[in-house]
C-alpha cells in the first residue's frame, strides 16, 4: 500500500523533475524524450492500472522543474512560467507512449492473468495460451485474405490464398 501511495508519486515527480532539468541544461531534445519515455514505460510496470495517473506526474515533475530553476539571463517570470507549462504538456507525449509500451509488453506476457469478477461464474472456459492466440489471430488473417481474393477458406489450413 504504502508503495502506491508514497513510492510510486514521489518516484514519477522525481522522473519528471529530472527530465525536466536536464531539458533546461541540455542542447539535445533527444535524451529528454527518452528519459521520459523510460519513466512512464517503468511506471506503468510496477502498476499498470495507473499508468494515466504516473504520466500525469510525470509531467508535473516536469513543470515542477522548470518552475523551481531560476530564470536565465534575459528572461522574464512569466515566460519561465510559459516555458514550463509547455514542457510538461509536451513530455505528456513520450511519457504516455512509455506507459502503453508497458501495457502492450504487460499484455503478451500475462494473457492468462485472472480477471476479476464480482461473482464467480459457474463454469469459465479455459483461456487460450498465447501460441493458442496467435494461431487464432494468423487464422482470422488468412480467412480475411480468402475473403478478400473471392472465397472463404473454410476452416482449411492452407499457405495459398490465390492469386
Amino acid at each position: 500500500m504504502l508503495l502506491k501511495t508514497v513510492f510510486l508519486p514521489l518516484t514519477a515527480a522525481g522522473f519528471g523533475a529530472a527530465a525536466g532539468l536536464w531539458d533546461l541544461t541540455s542542447a539535445s531534445l533527444d535524451g529528454t524524450l527518452v528519459m521520459l519515455a523510460v519513466a512512464g514505460f517503468l511506471l506503468a510496470v510496477a502498476a499498470p492500472r495507473q499508468w494515466g495517473v504516473w504520466v500525469l506526474v510525470i509531467g508535473s515533475g516536469v513543470l515542477l522543474a522548470h518552475l523551481v530553476t531560476p530564470a536565465r539571463p534575459g528572461m522574464l517570470f512569466d515566460l519561465t512560467v510559459v516555458s514550463g507549462l509547455v514542457a510538461a504538456a509536451v513530455s505528456l507525449l513520450p511519457a504516455a507512449v512509455g506507459a502503453v509500451a508497458a501495457l502492450a509488453v504487460l499484455w503478451v506476457l500475462r494473457p492468462n492473468r485472472p480477471m476479476r469478477t464480482c461473482v464467480a461464474p459457474l463454469a469459465q472456459p479455459a483461456k487460450p495460451t498465447l501460441a493458442q492466440r496467435g494461431a487464432q489471430a494468423a487464422q482470422r488473417a488468412a480467412d480475411r485474405m480468402g475473403r478478400l481474393n473471392g472465397g472463404a477458406l473454410r476452416g482449411q489450413p492452407t499457405l495459398d490464398v490465390g492469386d
